[in-house]
């Protein structure tokens, strides 16, 4: 598969992450490495959704 799909089959799924799950993923990364790519992806897909609710008003 090219990376290019790789890329957006991952963009996809982390958009399906919710706020208590990226703990538990960050707790579970093997390396302090991946803890942070997983703590700067969980970001941004939550700033994302924060941004979707401030703009339509939803709190």
């Amino acid at each position: 598969m090219p990376k290019s799909e790789l890329l957006h089959e991952f963009y996809k799924t982390c958009q399906d992450i919710e706020l208590g799950e990226a703990f538990d993923l960050i707790s579970d990364a093997k390396t302090a490495e991946e803890a942070d790519f997983i703590r700067v992806v969980t970001d941004y897909v939550l700033q994302q959704k924060q941004e979707k609710a401030v703009a339509e008003k939803r709190f």
